[in-house]
Protein backbone atom coordinates (compact mmCIF):
# COMPACT_ATOMS: atom_id res chain seq x y z
CA UNK A 1 0.00 0.00 0.00
CA UNK A 2 1.06 3.38 -1.08
CA UNK A 3 2.32 6.20 1.56
CA UNK A 4 -0.71 8.10 1.08
CA UNK A 5 -3.11 5.08 1.26
CA UNK A 6 -1.77 4.44 4.54
CA UNK A 7 -2.51 7.91 5.64
CA UNK A 8 -5.80 7.67 4.35
CA UNK A 9 -6.92 4.46 5.74
CA UNK A 10 -5.04 5.78 9.43
CA UNK A 11 -7.42 8.91 9.13
CA UNK A 12 -10.65 6.84 8.63
CA UNK A 13 -9.74 4.82 11.12
CA UNK A 14 -9.34 8.03 13.35
CA UNK A 15 -12.01 9.73 12.18
CA UNK A 16 -10.31 12.48 10.82
CA UNK A 17 -12.20 15.95 9.55
CA UNK A 18 -10.96 18.53 7.55
CA UNK A 19 -8.51 20.99 9.07
CA UNK A 20 -11.21 23.61 10.04
CA UNK A 21 -12.32 21.08 12.60
CA UNK A 22 -9.51 18.66 13.41
CA UNK A 23 -10.07 15.55 14.43
CA UNK A 24 -13.09 14.47 16.16
CA UNK A 25 -14.77 11.04 17.93
CA UNK A 26 -18.06 11.45 16.06
CA UNK A 27 -19.28 12.69 12.63
CA UNK A 28 -22.85 13.15 12.51
CA UNK A 29 -25.21 12.18 9.65
CA UNK A 30 -28.53 13.26 10.53
CA UNK A 31 -29.95 16.55 12.39
CA UNK A 32 -31.39 13.72 15.21
CA UNK A 33 -27.85 12.65 15.68
CA UNK A 34 -26.72 15.96 16.23
CA UNK A 35 -29.70 16.54 18.49
CA UNK A 36 -28.98 13.65 20.56
CA UNK A 37 -25.37 14.31 21.26
CA UNK A 38 -27.08 17.92 22.49
CA UNK A 39 -28.10 19.60 25.20
CA UNK A 40 -29.33 22.17 24.04
CA UNK A 41 -30.24 24.02 20.11
CA UNK A 42 -30.47 27.99 20.56
CA UNK A 43 -30.76 30.64 17.77
CA UNK A 44 -29.37 33.50 18.86
CA UNK A 45 -27.24 36.86 17.81
CA UNK A 46 -23.40 36.86 19.14
CA UNK A 47 -23.06 40.04 21.43
CA UNK A 48 -19.55 40.50 23.42
CA UNK A 49 -16.91 38.13 22.67
CA UNK A 50 -13.76 37.96 24.82
CA UNK A 51 -10.90 35.51 25.18
CA UNK A 52 -9.88 33.15 27.15
CA UNK A 53 -5.94 31.93 26.41
CA UNK A 54 -6.91 29.71 23.76
CA UNK A 55 -10.15 29.70 23.72
CA UNK A 56 -13.19 32.51 22.32
CA UNK A 57 -15.76 33.23 24.51
CA UNK A 58 -18.95 34.26 22.79
CA UNK A 59 -22.03 35.15 24.65
CA UNK A 60 -25.28 34.19 22.94
CA UNK A 61 -28.39 36.22 23.39
CA UNK A 62 -31.21 33.51 22.87
CA UNK A 63 -34.52 34.40 20.87
CA UNK A 64 -35.62 30.64 20.68
CA UNK A 65 -34.90 27.44 22.13
CA UNK A 66 -36.05 24.66 19.34
CA UNK A 67 -36.65 21.53 20.29
CA UNK A 68 -36.39 18.28 19.27
CA UNK A 69 -37.45 14.79 20.09
CA UNK A 70 -33.83 13.23 20.54
CA UNK A 71 -32.79 16.35 21.97
CA UNK A 72 -30.10 15.13 24.85
CA UNK A 73 -30.92 11.97 24.63
CA UNK A 74 -27.20 10.90 24.28
CA UNK A 75 -26.10 13.27 27.18
CA UNK A 76 -25.68 13.26 30.76
CA UNK A 77 -27.77 15.18 32.30
CA UNK A 78 -30.38 14.93 29.73
CA UNK A 79 -31.79 18.54 28.08
CA UNK A 80 -30.68 21.87 29.21
CA UNK A 81 -33.13 24.16 30.48
CA UNK A 82 -32.44 27.46 28.13
CA UNK A 83 -34.91 29.79 27.75
CA UNK A 84 -35.74 33.21 24.89
CA UNK A 85 -33.97 36.00 26.68
CA UNK A 86 -31.11 33.95 28.31
CA UNK A 87 -27.89 34.96 27.51
CA UNK A 88 -25.49 32.13 27.39
CA UNK A 89 -21.47 31.97 26.91
CA UNK A 90 -20.71 29.32 24.03
CA UNK A 91 -16.48 28.81 24.07
CA UNK A 92 -14.98 27.67 20.93
CA UNK A 93 -11.05 26.57 20.68
CA UNK A 94 -11.05 26.09 16.62
CA UNK A 95 -12.12 27.72 13.62
CA UNK A 96 -14.16 29.11 12.53
CA UNK A 97 -15.50 31.44 15.39
CA UNK A 98 -18.81 33.02 15.34
CA UNK A 99 -19.05 36.35 14.23
CA UNK A 100 -20.03 39.52 16.30
CA UNK A 101 -24.18 40.58 15.34
CA UNK A 102 -24.40 37.21 13.21
CA UNK A 103 -27.50 34.96 14.10
CA UNK A 104 -27.11 31.37 14.74
CA UNK A 105 -28.91 28.10 14.94
CA UNK A 106 -26.34 26.51 17.20
CA UNK A 107 -26.31 22.48 18.59
CA UNK A 108 -24.49 23.18 22.23
CA UNK A 109 -23.31 21.08 24.73
CA UNK A 110 -22.07 21.80 28.68
CA UNK A 111 -18.19 22.34 28.79
CA UNK A 112 -18.09 20.21 32.18
CA UNK A 113 -15.32 22.45 32.87
CA UNK A 114 -14.08 23.43 35.87
CA UNK A 115 -14.68 27.29 37.17
CA UNK A 116 -16.35 30.01 35.30
CA UNK A 117 -16.34 27.79 32.41
CA UNK A 118 -18.29 25.39 33.87
CA UNK A 119 -21.49 27.56 33.06
CA UNK A 120 -20.65 27.90 29.73
CA UNK A 121 -21.39 25.30 26.36
CA UNK A 122 -19.07 24.05 23.70
CA UNK A 123 -20.77 23.56 20.02
CA UNK A 124 -21.71 19.73 19.14
CA UNK A 125 -19.40 18.11 16.77
CA UNK A 126 -16.80 21.84 17.33
CA UNK A 127 -18.27 22.94 13.84
CA UNK A 128 -20.81 20.60 13.05
CA UNK A 129 -23.49 21.97 15.52
CA UNK A 130 -23.05 25.52 13.62
CA UNK A 131 -25.74 27.04 10.97
CA UNK A 132 -26.13 30.75 9.76
CA UNK A 133 -29.35 32.31 9.75
CA UNK A 134 -29.75 33.35 5.59
CA UNK A 135 -32.89 34.89 5.35
CA UNK A 136 -35.70 32.39 6.52
CA UNK A 137 -33.20 29.55 6.76
CA UNK A 138 -29.94 28.26 8.40
CA UNK A 139 -26.73 27.47 6.39
CA UNK A 140 -24.06 24.99 7.56
CA UNK A 141 -20.99 27.27 8.47
CA UNK A 142 -18.90 24.45 7.49
CA UNK A 143 -19.23 21.99 5.01
CA UNK A 144 -16.25 19.80 4.64
CA UNK A 145 -16.20 18.91 8.15
CA UNK A 146 -16.82 15.12 7.16
CA UNK A 147 -20.20 15.40 8.86
CA UNK A 148 -23.69 14.48 6.14
CA UNK A 149 -25.38 16.68 7.64
CA UNK A 150 -27.95 18.62 5.37
CA UNK A 151 -26.93 22.43 3.99
CA UNK A 152 -29.83 23.97 5.46
CA UNK A 153 -32.53 24.14 7.60
CA UNK A 154 -35.72 26.13 8.58
CA UNK A 155 -36.61 25.98 12.40
CA UNK A 156 -40.43 26.46 13.04
CA UNK A 157 -41.27 29.93 15.22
Amino acid sequence: MSVAGVLAAACLLASCTSASSGSRHTLYDSIDALAADSSAIVVGAVGLQRTDGDATISSILVESAPTNPQLGAAVEGGASTIEPGDVIDVRQTTDPRLVRGAQYALFLTPTMLPGDAATQYFVTGAVAGIYVRDGDEFRRVVRDSGDTLPETMQIAD
